[in-house]
């Protein structure tokens, strides 16, 4: 059974909380989100190809760079089996999730999915997922990431923090637990926390599926090609 935990980013979840409510996020975090064989094919997937991966880089299109002071971990990117298991369910799931967490209604237009492994170290600096530059011929809108991992768990840390909007002093963290589904929307600041795996083995990773749910791009937000 799917069990959801659901945040408007107006609550301040308790009275001796002393965020203040109104800058917090919105966030879905949904358990047992997948059928047990998907789960066990897409650690099949991961382990299968673990020589294909490679260290992730930022930035978008040609500005794409490795910066290991701000992001360190691997990835693979253009699978057809991630697509297959997740793009008609993101799909699906959007228009709920844009309602709940009071965003404009768009039309799912593009959907972008990497497979990434945090080892030992790992970690990912506060950023965004909302591109300036590059092709903007699409928007990031809603973002998500999905947790497996092998059991037993062998890792510890790689929180995704997400942070209250223009303070980065406060913030709350999300634990990476097995077969979770999390989504927030793009523009909402956030950082994956330090990972420890002891053992160092590519099978104790932390493993996430990133998901971006895109819109098109207004007109003129549109850069000119080169041609």
């Amino acid at each position: 059974m799917t069990m959801d935990r659901r945040d408007d980013g107006l609550n301040s979840g308790g009275e001796s909380d002393p965020r203040p409510a109104s800058i917090l996020p919105p966030h879905r975090v949904m358990q047992d989100w997948l059928d047990e064989t998907s789960v066990e094919t897409l650690l099949r997937l991961a382990l299968s190809r673990e020589a294909a991966f490679v260290p992730t880089k930022v930035g978008a299109d040609k500005a794409r760079a490795f910066k290991p002071e701000y992001r360190t971990s691997l990835a693979l990117r253009s699978l057809p089996e991630l697509a297959a298991i997740f793009n008609a369910r993101l799909r699906q799931l959007a228009p709920s999730l844009v309602a709940e967490m009071r965003l404009s209604a768009f039309d799912v237009r593009r959907v972008e999915l990497e497979l990434v492994a945090h080892g030992d170290g790992a970690f990912y600096k506060r950023h965004i997922d909302v591109r300036t530059g590059g092709d903007l011929k699409f928007q990031r809108v809603l973002s998500g990431v999905y947790y497996f991992n092998h059991q037993p768990k062998a890792f510890s840390g790689g929180a995704l923090r997400l942070y209250a909007i223009g303070n980065s002093e406060r913030f709350f963290d999300i634990e990476p637990v097995h077969n979770t589904f999390v989504a927030f929307p793009s523009w909402a600041p956030h950082e994956v926390m330090p990972v420890s795996c002891p053992s160092g083995a590519f099978v104790d990773s932390r493993f996430a599926v990133n998901c971006w749910m895109h819109r098109q791009a207004p007109p003129a937000a549109i850069e000119p090609s080169d041609a």
